[in-house]
């Protein structure tokens, strides 16, 4: 398979309707199948709804591809704030990986995340694809980052790699940084 013929598009979360929200879920089921009880009911881990999908499609339109952007705020120990674009559901049908498509699918996810201001994006994977986001300029950060639901609850996040890049000029903060969904 090649992605000469695949569309890539940028829908914010007000263009998506119900039956796009469907087939959506659906997709990511297939990918994702342990978290069913999760995408039967919306797109998104942790309470938070995507600002904005980066979305594949083939020629017939179905979909082979798809990136979330959900809005973050860093803290670190001084209490400084960052906006953060945080990816996730990173996903391509069997039949497109290792074309390409999903490097292409952060880039544009990326590209758009800069547009809107965001300083940094971060993630969180599972060890073994570590080396693919380190390929695509993600690095693993010096210090602990730790997702929060609220100050005394941490999430036990099943990816256990927390991953930045950097969108603009601005280095990524020093020391421990705590994510949160936007304060």
């Amino acid at each position: 398979m090649t992605t000469d013929d695949i569309t890539i598009e940028i829908l914010d979360e007000n263009e998506i309707d119900s039956a796009l929200d469907t087939k959506l879920r659906e997709f990511l089921i297939a990918i994702f199948p342990n978290w069913e009880t999760v995408f039967r009911t919306r797109r998104a881990w942790h309470d938070a709804p995507p600002v904005f999908t980066t979305l594949a499609r083939d020629r017939e339109g179905k979909i082979v591809g798809h990136v979330a952007v959900v809005e973050r705020t860093l803290t670190t120990n001084w209490n400084y704030r960052y906006r953060a674009a945080s990816v996730q559901g990173v996903s391509v049908a069997p039949e497109y990986r290792k074309t390409g498509l999903s490097s292409k699918l952060l880039d544009k996810s990326l590209d758009e995340a800069r547009r809107r201001g965001y300083p940094y994006a971060i993630l969180f994977c599972r060890e073994p694809l570590v080396h693919f986001y380190e390929r695509n300029s993600w690095r693993l950060p010096n210090d602990s980052m730790i997702m929060w639901r609220e100050r005394e609850l941490p999430i036990h996040m099943q990816s256990n790699c927390p991953m930045y890049r950097e969108l603009t000029d601005k280095p990524f903060p020093e020391g421990p940084v705590d994510v949160h969904n936007p304060l």
